[in-house]
């Protein structure tokens, strides 16, 4: 339904967890604010993130953990080839302690400190995930009477003498059309990652890459603050997940449970090409950023386990820990299950085959027998003098039947097309602010990454729209 009334203070655009922490600084601040979300449910892609970043939260502190903020800083900025803003980043790390003790004094609760597989310790653990933070703040809003429209578009920004007046709207349930007048606008809409043309623009992957958002994200944000005169600014990083099971009849998120996933993807055993080549140290999950780039150079690739491994992984344990997976298990109890299971449904995205050169003719893979030959005795010799794996990770492929499971890449989030000041202020191409307007979370976050995304820095997306939700309320 439409808002209740025609004039705001504030009006937010997205109802994600950077226009919701918008809203709660709104409400602090007294302002009248509206939340406008285009979905019928609030929360987005907040619903399902992990944790937040911080730096020198009482939580770190109660743990006795110490980052030295320069040394992050310079770490991040040299991550990301000196494209992040160091002054935004900087602002942003400064502010991050803070911002986590904001939240838990909202009623936000956290189950733990630290880091994420190699990574700097950083991120701070959701009790009850996304969504039980998502709930705190939209009852903490709801308590400063903030207006929540669900259902409902920005479809313009509307300026008068240079200044952002308002907004067009329209409800999405009625086709229906109205102007809002605010004195401020925020954009908080989520990012791209759910507009294929604007993807095709960053990378040329398109077909293989595998959208585990929650379909919302589809660049409403940039498009309306371009049409406002702001600068079409880098389009950031894609946060790729460090591969995923590639299934063309069902949705990515089917899979995301997964354990038949979590072997293809983060137990490091052996990934081919389309010509059954090795191409990559399968470790590079670590960063499962810099592993979808990986899978990406390929036109397509295949992971490769046996028998052994499957129950080796459901009956013993975990050759690797689990670092990037909401599944996080000790072994893999239902893996048998699950691959029974496909196997049966003749799911394109798995094969077995009794014999290696059965599966190589099977799938095209001209080169995987010798692949394995190969790689089978770099097992033996504890060392991957081809591609540098961790010797921990070695395991062998040698006891039939054999698996194959084909890899997409999933993507989380799209960041950037928005430049903003520290301010979180929308700069247009002079560099200059356009007076009233400004953007939070995945909207912005291109201030902070280069061509990858930072997964050095875990928690840095939940962080970065709580901080900047909250920034720009505070100087406006």
């Amino acid at each position: 339904m439409f808002p209740k009334k025609t004039d705001y203070d504030l009006v937010i655009v997205g109802g994600g967890l950077s226009g919701l922490a918008a809203a709660v600084a709104a409400g602090e601040k007294k302002l009248a604010t509206l939340v406008l979300e285009k979905g019928r449910t609030l929360g987005g892609d907040g619903n399902y993130v992990e944790g937040a970043m911080g730096v020198d939260s009482t939580m770190q502190k109660d743990a006795g953990i110490s980052i030295d903020k320069t040394e992050l800083l310079q770490d991040e900025l040299t991550y990301s080839h000196y494209e992040a803003s160091a002054p935004h980043l900087k602002k942003l790390i400064d502010a991050s302690g803070a911002t986590i003790d904001w939240l838990q004094s909202l009623g936000v609760t956290f189950t733990k400190v630290g880091p994420q597989g190699k990574s700097w310790p950083t991120i701070h653990t959701f009790e009850g995930g996304g969504h039980a933070a998502i709930e705190k703040l939209k009852a903490k809003a709801d308590e400063y009477g903030v207006e929540f429209a669900t259902s409902v578009s920005a479809q313009k920004l509307l300026q008068a003498n240079g200044h952002i007046s308002g907004l067009a709207v329209k409800n999405e349930a009625t086709g229906q059309y109205r102007d809002l007048r605010a004195q401020n606008v925020l954009l908080a809409t989520g990012g791209y990652v759910d507009n294929p043309e604007l993807i095709k623009e960053r990378t040329p992957f398109v077909g293989r890459l595998l959208t585990v958002s929650d379909g919302k994200s589809t660049g409403d944000g940039m498009q309306l603050a371009w049409a406002a005169g702001a600068q079409h600014y880098s389009m950031g990083a894609i946060q790729y997940g460090g591969g995923a099971i590639y299934d063309r009849q069902t949705p990515p998120f089917v899979h995301m449970m997964s354990q038949l996933g979590v072997v293809a993807t983060q137990e490091a055993i052996l990934w081919v090409n389309e010509r059954g080549e090795r191409f990559v140290n399968e470790d590079v999950n670590d960063n499962m950023c810099h592993a979808g780039g990986a899978i990406l150079t390929q036109s397509r690739v295949f992971s490769i386990f046996d028998q052994a491994a499957v129950d080796h992984l459901a009956n013993v344990g975990l050759f690797k820990e689990v670092g990037n997976s909401p599944v996080s298990p000790d072994k893999l109890d239902k893996l048998p299950g699950e691959i029974e299971t496909d196997l049966g449904k003749h799911a394109s995205y798995l094969t077995k085959a009794d014999s290696l050169e059965e599966l190589a003719t099977k799938l095209g893979l001209a080169k995987l027998p010798d692949t394995v030959t190969r790689y089978n005795a770099l097992v033996d010799t504890g060392a991957d003098t081809d591609f540098g794996k961790d010797k921990t990770y070695l395991t062998a492929v040698s006891d039939g039947p054999f698996y194959a499971v084909e890899l997409g890449v999933g993507m989380a989030c799209a960041l950037g097309g928005i430049r903003v000041s520290d301010d979180n202020e929308v700069l247009n191409d002079y560099g200059y602010p356009v007076p009233g307007l400004y953007a939070a979370g995945n909207d912005a976050a291109g201030m902070l990454v280069g061509d990858t995304y930072a997964v050095t820095f875990p928690g840095s997306t939940a962080g970065y729209a709580a901080f900047s939700g909250r920034n720009a309320v505070a100087n406006m």
